[in-house]
């Protein structure tokens, strides 16, 4: 059997072109996340301080390994909140 030919369609698809205004991926350093970041580190670097408090002034052995585990823990918090400061602030400076 022989194959049929297909005529082409007129039809042509219109290609809808966007401007993109900010690229994808890019991370911006705004007042607003700044602002987070600083009251999340002001809050751990208070909660490890009290935790930190309460270890050295506590006798009670389950107290003591308590809070020293506690003020770890928000300590490493907030030098994680510190050390992401810091990257926002060099964004922001490399920015300008």
């Amino acid at each position: 059997m022989a194959k049929k030919k297909r005529g082409r369609k007129a039809s042509k698809k219109t290609k809808i072109i966007r401007k993109k205004t900010a690229k994808e991926g890019l991370v911006r350093s705004t007042k607003r996340k700044i602002n987070l970041v600083l009251k999340n580190l002001i809050l751990f670097a208070v909660l490890s301080f009290i935790s930190f408090c309460l270890y050295t002034f506590l006798n009670n052995e389950l107290f003591r390994n308590l809070f020293s585990l506690l003020a770890m823990i928000f300590g490493f918090v907030g030098l994680a909140f510190l050390i992401v400061l810091l990257a926002l602030l060099i964004l922001r400076l490399m920015r300008k």
